[in-house]
């Protein structure tokens, strides 16, 4: 007979050749069936076994992606340890500190006075206060000579020259007073300020040793809108450096009650 599906003629025994298990018979084609089951089991069971594994191999490592360019100079791997200068890490060692604290010039020392203003005077001096029509007490501090002095008040006129202005004309009936100047000033604060400088041979009624008497009324504006005024006053034979260093060390320390200041650096 002429099989069309292979397209060759072909007999009975050629045909049981191609496919004898067509021809066993039924016990025999169970236990093939049978074989054939096993056979497919096994090879299953292999396979899963070989897929699991594959599955839970642990993934290449993989070095976490950084963020940003790198740092030039540092290379994967490398640790900066703290304070040993390298990399880009910083050191508590290397924390700047603040500088020294401001002070006065020798001889000096700032002082917190009761009515609530901070200044700098000479080391020693005393001080006495009376109540004032206006503002705080009226503060001296003198020297253990009892010439030098400094008086510190507020002042009550709406600005320092109009202040200034009044005053001078009460000094300038004292004995022997001899103006100088009465003018304005550049102050520290920025603010308004004006001087009357003169000597005289009385101090309030006051003379005797020390005189001619030098003096130095300044008036300005301070730090908190308010006006006050630092007097100094000295010994006019000696020169008038010492009382020109005095105000200028008295107002630049000067902090005005209830007021932050920060400390005058060293010039």
């Amino acid at each position: 007979m002429f099989d069309t599906e292979r397209q060759e003629w072909a007999g009975s025994r050629r045909e049981r050749l191609f496919d004898a298990d067509r021809y066993l018979d039924l016990p025999r084609q169970r236990k093939v069936l049978q074989h054939t089951a096993v056979v497919l089991a096994v090879c299953g069971v292999s396979f899963s076994v070989w897929a699991l594994g594959w599955k839970d191999e642990p993934e290449p490592y993989r070095p976490p992606a950084q963020e940003g360019p790198a740092e030039p100079g540092v290379t994967a791997g490398d640790t900066a340890s703290p304070g040993d200068g390298s990399g880009t890490g910083t050191s508590d060692d290397a924390t700047p500190t603040d500088p020294a604290s401001p002070t006065p010039p020798a001889g000096y020392e700032v002082l917190d006075d009761s009515q609530g203003f901070r200044i700098a005077l000479p080391s020693g001096w005393t001080r006495e206060s009376q109540a004032s029509q206006y503002g705080i007490d009226v503060v001296e501090y003198r020297g253990p000579d009892g010439v030098r002095r400094v008086q510190v008040f507020q002042l009550m006129e709406s600005s320092p020259h109009a202040s200034v202005v009044e005053a001078q004309k009460a000094q300038s009936k004292l004995d022997g007073y001899r103006k100088i100047h009465v003018q304005y000033v550049a102050d520290p604060s920025g603010g308004e300020a004006a001087e009357h400088e003169y000597t005289a041979d009385e101090l309030n009624g006051e003379s005797g040793a020390g005189a001619p008497f030098h003096v130095i009324d300044y008036r300005f504006e301070a730090q908190d809108g308010q006006r006050y005024a630092l007097i100094v006053y000295g010994e006019e034979d000696d020169g008038r450096e010492d009382e020109r260093a005095l105000l200028d060390t008295a107002r630049a320390w000067f902090c005005p009650p209830s007021t932050q200041c920060e400390a005058p650096q060293a010039s």
